[in-house]
């Protein structure tokens, strides 16, 4: 699978953050974290100490796995990337940027991806549109949506 770089810029919570465009027709986007940020280098399913899950929050952003994998759990066992930050879909990614995916850096990325369930893929690319209703997520939507996810980022701390 191969992806172009749509955008590239940095936030107003001031992390970098870019949206990338698969071939199949799906955005995905990621915020980096630099070293010294709280949660540099724990993994989208690690537990960390410097993350809290909110029990009240909103699930209408959460995948229907994290969900169902979730429920029931002790609170200590949901502080995780992938449980505590609200973005499309759920968090499905954290990794490092070397490999230049998503993009060559040092940082450590946090990202999602607008390939799920109900999310339409770009008009005019390889994957067809199977439902009716699938909306398509533009970049306006994820250039939002890794906005919101650079605030919660910005908001961790030792």
């Amino acid at each position: 699978m191969s992806y172009e770089t749509e955008k590239d810029w940095v936030t107003e919570a001031g992390l970098r953050a870019v949206v990338v465009m698969g071939d199949l027709g799906h955005r995905c986007g990621y915020v980096g974290v630099p070293a010294g940020h709280p949660i540099y280098g724990v993994g989208y399913g690690d537990k960390s100490p410097h993350l809290k899950l909110d029990r009240n929050r909103s699930t209408e952003k959460m995948s229907p796995i994290q969900i169902l994998c979730g429920a029931g759990k002790d609170m200590d066992d949901l502080n995780s990337p992938e449980y505590v930050f609200e973005v499309h879909g759920g968090l499905t990614y954290s990794g490092n940027g070397r490999g230049k995916y998503p993009v060559e850096s040092e940082l450590w990325w946090f990202g999602y991806d607008c390939g799920h369930a109900g999310d339409a893929p770009a008009p005019g690319s390889k994957m067809a549109k199977y439902w009716p209703d699938e909306v398509h997520r533009t970049l306006e939507y994820c250039v939002g949506e890794c906005e919101s996810l650079a605030k919660q980022l910005a908001g961790v701390t030792a």
